[in-house]
């Protein structure tokens, strides 16, 4: 009998299943990729809400959390997926710089905004008033890290490849059991999926989405994520 049964294998569910690895628990993974989202998000982490210059609530701690977390699933799967990297938020005028040194000087914040004002002439993006940069930034690739984890888990036989089939699990007293499977608990991270998860489907969740578009753009010549009206 396992510990877990984990239904999703994009980040929650990877995450879940590092934290029990580690945790020394016996778990399968459920997953057939059809709720791809983490496939083709930015991976972008970022602790501050730039538009509002202040953090989520625990950004602090998540940011110290994650980059440890990420490097051990590197270095154990001997893969690169965690591309640190700053963000430099685009002034539009001395006004959003006043600003910026002012919040700055909050407590949490002054570890992710830097003081110095950065001057580079990025082709095609104007900015004559410069750029804030963000500290301890930088992205996922996402596929990346999905792929290698997958196949760590196919090599370990954790991994199974089929839609996950909500009629056919059994809930006993103390144990569940799904197509011949035996698990003390069970863990559902199928994102947006979850609405067609019989169990939870009434939670009052709505679904959210962004937009990505991948370009080529080589004379921009980037070295950093870059904040105007969208990021680049």
């Amino acid at each position: 009998m396992k510990d877990l049964i984990i239904v999703g294998g994009g980040l929650a569910g990877i995450s879940f299943a590092e934290t029990a690895f580690r945790e020394g628990k016996t778990f399968t993974i459920i997953s057939d990729d059809s709720q791809n989202s983490s496939l083709v998000a930015g991976g972008l982490y970022n602790p501050v809400i730039l538009k509002r210059l202040n953090m989520p609530q625990d950004a602090v701690s998540h940011m110290a959390f994650i980059r440890p977390f990420y490097k051990a699933i590197e270095e154990r799967l001997n893969i690169r997926f965690d591309i640190q990297m700053p963000i430099y938020r685009k002034f539009a005028s001395v006004e959003e710089q006043n600003n910026w040194f002012a919040a700055a000087d909050k407590p949490g914040l002054d570890q992710f905004l830097s003081l110095n004002i950065i001057h580079k002439n990025y082709p095609c993006i104007p900015s004559p008033c410069g750029f804030g940069e963000v500290l301890h930034t930088g992205y996922l690739d996402t596929a990346a890290l999905v792929t290698g984890y997958h196949n760590f888990l196919r090599e370990h036989d954790s991994l199974v490849e089929e839609k996950f089939d909500h009629h056919s699990l059994v809930i006993h007293e103390g144990h569940i059991e799904y197509k011949g499977l035996q698990a003390s608990n069970i863990v559902f991270a199928e994102g947006f999926g979850i609405k067609k998860n019989p169990l939870f489907k009434d939670l009052p969740l709505n679904g959210t989405k962004g937009e990505m578009l991948v370009i080529e753009a080589p004379d921009l010549e980037l070295d950093a994520i870059i904040k105007a009206d969208v990021f680049i």
